[in-house]
């Protein structure tokens, strides 16, 4: 597996960056691939994982940072002890990562690395999301979504139809997936474009939300409308109630877990190393 961090220079270089229609808030630089952005209510800060190296490398270099919810960074290595940490949820006062092969669970008060729990057959795992009492991790090598529960850690799904999923996002009652797509090459292109999927909680039946969008990497909700984002392209679109895909920001390549909250979309741009919060129009 060729790490992404390989294709920066290609990908910056053929893709080409359309006018955007947000207002940029602010933007802070000096991190090394990061990955997600989390933002604790309690604390009124925001999270963000930091592989510090190959997404896929096991060297013990990962680690979360701190930042405010105005961009001033508050701890560069707030939380040690991961080796390429990706997706973030926080529940009960604790940071849960996806971190490989591994789930870290973090106190989201101290940064201190509470448990790390194994996940056994993973190969990737990449996002996390909570409905409050249970916390879902998607594995996207080998087409399983995993649960941890009441200190169990397992596989939940495990199906073919996920095509490499990637995002995950607790939307009421249903779980939304965002797939990366059929025909995964080794630089992470795809033969066919993921799609936003959404699982039946009860019966884990599978339906179609949005079919055909790209490399799909974060999925969050703003102001009550549905985004996600194309990793490949760096493009962020609206989702429609009937599945309808609209673009509405163009960035670099390499956009990676985005998130919201109130007014604010949160980019974390992994090839440029910066973390950056925009409005929409």
């Amino acid at each position: 597996m060729q790490p992404l961090k390989h294709l920066a220079a290609a990908l910056l270089l053929s893709l080409s960056t359309l006018p955007s229609v947000a207002g940029s808030l602010w933007s802070t630089d000096g991190f090394d691939m990061p990955e997600s952005v989390a933002y604790d209510p309690m604390t009124d800060r925001l999270i963000v994982s930091v592989m510090n190296g190959a997404p896929n490398a096991v060297d013990g270099n990962g680690h979360l940072a701190l930042l405010s919810t105005g961009g001033k960074l508050i701890d560069a290595n707030w939380a040690n002890g991961m080796d390429a940490p990706k997706g973030l949820a926080l529940m009960d006062g604790k940071v849960f990562a996806a971190d490989l092969t591994s789930l870290r669970i973090v106190d989201a008060g101290t940064g201190e690395l509470l448990q790390s729990v194994p996940a056994e057959g993973a190969v990737f795992l990449n996002d996390v999301t909570t409905n409050g009492s249970e916390v879902f991790v998607s594995d996207m090598m080998t087409n399983t979504i995993w649960r941890y529960a009441n200190g169990t850690f397992e596989k939940w799904l495990e199906s073919p139809v996920l095509n490499h999923p990637n995002g995950l996002y607790w939307d009421d009652d249903r779980l939304l997936v965002g797939t990366w797509g059929k025909g995964l090459k080794d630089d992470f292109t795809t033969e066919a474009p993921g799609s936003l999927l959404a699982i039946d909680p009860a019966t884990k039946s599978i339906s179609v939300v949005a079919q055909d969008v790209g490399n799909i990497d974060g999925i969050t909700r703003l102001n009550g409308k549905l985004f996600l984002n194309d990793w490949i392209t760096g493009k962020v679109f609206e989702i429609g109630t009937d599945g309808a895909t609209t673009e509405i920001l163009s960035e670099p390549a390499g956009l990676a877990d985005i998130s919201a909250r109130d007014e604010v979309l949160y980019l974390p741009h992994m090839l440029e190393g910066k973390i950056e919060a925009v409005t929409l129009d």
